[in-house]
């Protein structure tokens, strides 16, 4: 009688409250606790961050590929697009290198 008291009384309530101790601190700290919550979420908002940026960049290439069809084929896109590739220049075009560009903003 006294040992079954003693089973009821005394280690089932310690072994629920090691349970629960147990249960709790897996919560706060374990690797499915909140902790990995939030390096869960500032994960997603990096992620969310960078496919806005990824999207804007497709927005700009589609824009750029709109204007380089051949429906509607803007002439000056298309020469500083082919002379920006090929190196080509004209007689009587200016150069203007980036070391000058840069020079010539810095006396300002």
């Amino acid at each position: 009688m006294f040992r079954v008291r003693f089973l009821i009384d005394i280690v089932a309530p310690a072994l629920i409250l090691c349970w629960a101790a147990i249960f709790i601190y897996s919560a706060a700290a374990g690797q499915s606790g909140f902790g990995a919550l939030s390096a869960l979420n500032r994960e997603v908002e990096e992620k969310a961050a960078e496919v806005d940026a990824l999207r804007a960049r497709r927005i700009a290439l589609e824009k750029n590929a709109d204007q380089l069809a051949s429906k509607s084929l803007d002439p000056d896109l298309a020469e500083e697009r082919i002379r920006k590739i090929l190196g080509y220049t004209r007689e009587g075009d200016v150069i203007v290198t980036a070391r000058e560009l840069e020079e010539a903003l810095g006396e300002r």
